[in-house]
């Protein structure tokens, strides 16, 4: 009976974007986010971030044979949620004064650890993987004895408890990608109009795939440009050293309205199916736009 109520109190609806980073695009004032549904056509609004760009289970995983409610939300908090407020404080107050501290500098490198995983986070891209995974090891199960094929269909045997896999550790994937990118510059982009707004996409931040190293395959290619708005007002770009482009040094940039607008253009196209913003007539005024195409 114990056991069943700490099993009842997890938290079981998993955010696939992190609560802390859905609010910097909550307006405060008419205390509402507004969203729109591409596939749906449809405008609406929300009053809590609570349900926003998240699914139950979705972070459940099995461990020895139990479901695991927790583990994956606790390494997300810990890692990569809990200083997401105050490494938000320390990119605006730099914004403000243009004073470049040790501080600072961890806060963007925490930020492009929040970035790199956020795509993998999200439903359709854990299905992807798991699709993924499945079918690259057919193969071998198809060739293993009688336990091997029961543990593999076992393993891929999803239901409403545990929809996905959850194999990934974020930790070591941010890590890695990190490291592969080698010294970074960013680019923290902010509107010139106080009437633009950015938006947030259903899979968080961009990333971009580039020939960065060098291997015995000369094909791989490497995530080598990461790009997410921490807020309505802040979008930071961060690219590797290792590409060849005009990038060769950080800086802050004022932005007109045509960037923005190119940017939540990107982000809507890529989106699986959901936008979130600030500003009401801001991502209406966008959509009727972009409806004229």
């Amino acid at each position: 009976m114990i056991i069943r109520k700490v099993l009842m109190s997890i938290p079981k609806n998993h955010h696939y974007i992190s609560q802390v980073h859905i609010k910097n695009f909550f307006n405060n004032e008419k205390k509402e986010i507004y969203l729109y549904d591409k596939q749906k056509e449809n405008h609406f609004a929300k009053k809590t971030t609570k349900s926003i760009f998240s699914e139950k289970n979705l972070n459940t995983k099995l461990k020895n044979k139990d479901y695991d409610y927790s583990s994956v939300e606790q390494q997300l908090n810990d890692h990569f949620e809990r200083d997401f407020a105050s490494s938000f404080e320390i990119v605006s107050q730099f914004i403000n004064d243009k004073i470049r501290t040790v501080e600072f500098d961890n806060a963007i490198i925490y930020f492009a650890k929040y970035a790199v995983i956020s795509e993998l986070r999200t439903p359709f891209r854990k299905r992807n993987t798991d699709e993924a995974i499945y079918k690259g090891l057919s193969i071998i199960k198809d060739m293993g004895e009688d336990k091997l094929k029961k543990n593999f269909e076992e393993y891929f045997s999803f239901n409403d408890e545990r929809k996905y896999s959850n194999a990934v550790n974020y930790i070591d994937f941010s890590q890695k990608v990190l490291n592969s990118m080698g010294e970074i510059f960013f680019v923290i982009e902010t509107p010139q109009n106080e009437n633009d707004f950015y938006f947030l996409p259903d899979f968080g931040a961009a990333t971009t795939r580039a020939k960065i190293n060098s291997y015995f395959n000369p094909d791989v290619k490497e995530i080598a440009y990461i790009g997410i708005p921490i807020s309505s007002k802040i979008y930071i770009h961060f690219y590797s050293s290792k590409l060849n482009n005009k990038i060769n040094h950080s800086r802050l940039a004022i932005v007109d309205s045509e960037i923005v607008f190119r940017l939540n253009k990107m982000n809507f196209d890529y989106s699986n199916q959901i936008i979130a913003c600030e500003s009401k007539g801001h991502i209406e005024e966008f959509i009727n736009t972009i409806s004229k195409y």
